[in-house]
Parts: structure tokens; C-alpha cells; sequence
């Protein structure tokens, strides 16, 4: 080994040499998994049997070291929570269960998942440039809480004068009844369920819990509950509880996590769970059917079906996003379908032989299937530009706040379009307010928990 060598591996920190680690056991977790639990219990979406040839191994190897080089190693900037979520529900399960799943995977997604590397590697880079503040003291605003209590308000009002009669807690049995019950009625409703559950009620409920807001606390708290009354999303049932565990860590320690690496240890040691344990647990066989089936091993294993599905029936060329569509003519193998523009549902008929809606992150929808792999260096793109504008709108202000109310946001992402993701759950929102704020508008409001 030679001197400089030698002196690049010295110069690599510790907490990055930890970093590496991790993210390769969990790596090696997902394998596990595939094989032990997704080709046995969930084949019928898929997985097959993994064939762990020499270059798969090495095709895995390189492409999860190299975004591990760049990723952020501590929450200094809010872009690292939306990183950090790519490469836990998305990158990595793609990487793992795209190269094992077929025998000829490594020349049939080498390209494809190479792309998504290389903008995974580009979004971490485009997060350095903002620098991280030596004091984040910058507390929400009047303005800020006001615009989020009145925007709650109206949507409680709106949603109830449209739902008032259907609204239930519902069970196991009756929740795809109430769902089509709670379907939204138009789009400005629609809009009104989601940024109630995913951007009004989380901003409230976490400044209500970090500064002692009782009624902020209370009423995003309703919202959570009243959403879930219509739409019986149990992902809306289960925020609060994932946000109070996050606002409570960082109130405690503060922005001195530097080891959120362990984010994949506990998820690789969960995952290894489930693949050991589930015929003989019903409760590790629901784990392993809600975490590690539905929220890691499908957004993964989307990008790959995607990639089949599109790249042999052609690609949409973001024609199936609604304001760019209107200037587009719908592509040929597209043009009779009914189920158009939900490619999800055009994927679940067309490669699982169902009627279902197989939603997918927005590496696969706006990037693969939009234009292959250019499509998902394209994408990865303006999502690294959108989280750099996010890092400079929010610099000064309180982390320990902006982190945790961001959290639904980073979410969302790894299972929604990006589109989707900016207009209908906050991306721009989020711009907006806290650019207006940043340059000290003032409104004249009286504190709203006083």
C-alpha cells in the first residue's frame, strides 16, 4: 500500500470509517432479508431468489461505498434528514435487491441504478455548499405559527362541512371502505387532507411540544386524529408518535448527533429479525409485512420493475405530470389506457397482473420511467437544488425545531413523485414561509397560544 494511500485512509474520521460500516451491514441485512424472508413470504411482488454472483457482490459493494463517502455525518442542515431517508428507504434496497433478483442483473440495472449513484453522490455534494450555522437560535415566528394555525383552522372547517357524515375510527376489517368514503371530492379538498396531516398539524404539534404550547399541541393533535376519521391512513395515526420520539431526542441531546449512522444498524438489526423470526411470530410477521416489505423492501425494488416496465414500453418523458402532460401528447403505449396517468396502477396490472396502486418514489416515477437513467440523474438533480434551497432558507433558524417538523416531508419522499411531493405536501410551502420570514415580514398578530 502505498504512502498516500496510506495517508487518504488516515485522513478519512472516524465517525465517516463508522458510517461506512454501518450502511454496509445494513446492506448485508437487506440480503439477508431478501433471501430469508421477501423469495419466500412476499414472491408474489417480485423477489426472487437472489443470486449472489461474484459481480453483484461487487456491483453492491461499489455502489453503496461511493454515496457513503459524501453523505452528511451529522443533522447540521435539514437537506441530511431527506438524504439520510433516500438512503435508508430507497438507495440502498434498490441497490441490494436490483443486483440480486436476477441472475443478469448486474448488465440489466448496472446502468440504471449507476445513474441514481451518481445523483444520490451529487445531492450530498450540492448539501456541503450551504455552511451550517455556529448559532441556530432563530425560534418560529408569530408570523409562522399564525399562518400554520389559521391554515389548520380552515381546513378543519372545509374537511368537516365535506366529510361530517362519514366520519368513523375505523378497524382492520373496514378501513379500504372508509378510505373510499374519505376520497378526496375534488382537488382543492384533496389538498386540504394532506397539508393538514403532513405539513399544518406536524409544525404545530412539534412547536407545541418543544416550547410548552398547549394549544398548538392540542390542536394538531385533532388534526392528526380528525384526518385519520376520513381518510383511515394509519401513517397519519402514527405521526405523532413519531414525531414526539424525534422532538424528544433532540431536545435532550440537541444537534449533537453525530451518530445517526446508527439509523442503519437498527434497521439491519430488525430486518435480520424479521427473516429469522417471522414463522414463528405473528407480531415479527406484521413487522415484517408494515417495515420491512412496504417501507424499505418495495420502494426498492420499485426502481428496478420501473426501469422493465417503461424502459421496454416507452418512457414517459414527465407526461404523466399533470401541468407538464397539458403540453405533451400522451405516449402510443399509453394513449388507451384508462388507468393513465397513475402509472402506479398501470405498473401493478402490467407487470403484477392486479388492480392495485403500486405508488413509487420519485426515483422511479419522475425519473425512470419518466427518462431512464438520464431521467434519474435529472431528478436526483432538482431534488439536491430544492434541499439547497431548503439548507439556505433555514439557516439561523432553531434545527432542533425545523428537523423534526420537516421528518413528514422527508417521509413522503421516498414514496411519492416529486411533483407530488413540492405542490401537495409542502415542498414549496416550505420555501415560501420560511423565505418570507427570513426577511423579517411582519405581521401584526397576537401570540395565537396566549
Amino acid at each position: 500500500m502505498s504512502s498516500d494511500t496510506l495517508k487518504y485512509f488516515y485522513s478519512i474520521s472516524r465517525t465517516r470509517l463508522i458510517l461506512i460500516f454501518m450502511i454496509f451491514v445494513y446492506s448485508v441485512s437487506v440480503a439477508i432479508g431478501h433471501k430469508y424472508y421477501l423469495s419466500v413470504e412476499q414472491s408474489f411482488w417480485g423477489f426472487n431468489e437472489p443470486d449472489f454472483n461474484a459481480g453483484a457482490l461487487f456491483s453492491i459493494a461499489i455502489l453503496t461505498f461511493l454515496p457513503s463517502m459524501v453523505l452528511p455525518t451529522n443533522l447540521s442542515r435539514p437537506s441530511a434528514i431527506f438524504l439520510y431517508s433516500l438512503m435508508f428507504f430507497v438507495y440502498v434496497p434498490a441497490v441490494v435487491i436490483g443486483m440480486l433478483n436476477f441472475e443478469d442483473s448486474v448488465s440489466r440495472y448496472v446502468g440504471i441504478l449507476g445513474s441514481f449513484c451518481l445523483g444520490v453522490v451529487f445531492c450530498c455534494i450540492l448539501s456541503r455548499l450551504v455552511s451550517t450555522d455556529k448559532e441556530d437560535c432563530k425560534e418560529p415566528s408569530r408570523f409562522l405559527i399564525f399562518m400554520n394555525f389559521i391554515g389548520s383552522l380552515s381546513c378543519i372547517f372545509l374537511l368537516f362541512l365535506t366529510y361530517k357524515d362519514i366520519l368513523s375510527f375505523s378497524g382492520l376489517d373496514d378501513i379500504y371502505l372508509q378510505r373510499e368514503k374519505g376520497a378526496a371530492t375534488s382537488l382543492f379538498i384533496g389538498y386540504c387532507q394532506v397539508y393538514l396531516a403532513y405539513v399544518f398539524s406536524p409544525i404545530l404539534f412539534v412547536y407545541g411540544y418543544l416550547y410548552r404550547r398547549i394549544m398548538s399541541f392540542a390542536l394538531a393533535s385533532f388534526g392528526f386524529l380528525f384526518v385519520f376519521m376520513i381518510t383511515a391512513e394509519r401513517t397519519v395515526l402514527l405521526l405523532p408518535f413519531v414525531l414526539l420520539g424525534i422532538s424528544f431526542v433532540f431536545k435532550r441531546r440537541g444537534l449533537a448527533i453525530s451518530n445517526i449512522y446508527y439509523l442503519f444498524f437498527g434497521g439491519a438489526f430488525f430486518i435480520v429479525l424479521i427473516s429469522m423470526f417471522f414463522e414463528y411470530s405473528s407480531f415479527v410477521s406484521e413487522l415484517g409485512v408494515y417495515f420491512f416489505t412496504r417501507t424499505v423492501a418495495i420502494p426498492g425494488l420499485f426502481v428496478s420493475q420501473y426501469y422493465d416496465l417503461f424502459s421496454v414500453q416507452g418512457y414517459t418523458h414527465w407526461s404523466h405530470v399533470s401541468v407538464i402532460g397539458k403540453l405533451l401528447d400522451v405516449p402510443a403505449a399509453y394513449m388507451n389506457d384508462e388507468k393513465w396517468p397513475a402509472l402506479g396502477k398501470i405498473l401493478a396490472e402490467r407487470v403484477l397482473g392486479i388492480q392495485s396502486q403500486s405508488n413509487a418514489n420519485f426515483v422511479a416515477t419522475d425519473g425512470v420511467a419518466a427518462w431512464g437513467g438520464l431521467g434519474v440523474f435529472i431528478i436526483c438533480s432538482i431534488y439536491g437544488f430544492w434541499l439547497l434551497i431548503l439548507d439556505w432558507v433555514s439557516k439561523g433558524w432553531d434545527k432542533i425545531f425545523i428537523l423534526p417538523a420537516l421528518f413528514p416531508l422527508a417521509f413522503v419522499s421516498t414514496n411519492g413523485s416529486l411533483f407530488t411531493l413540492l405542490t401537495s405536501f409542502g415542498g414549496f410551502y416550505w420555501i415560501l414561509v420560511l423565505l418570507l420570514d427570513k426577511y423579517e415580514l411582519i405581521v401584526k398578530v397576537p401570540r395565537v397560544d396566549e
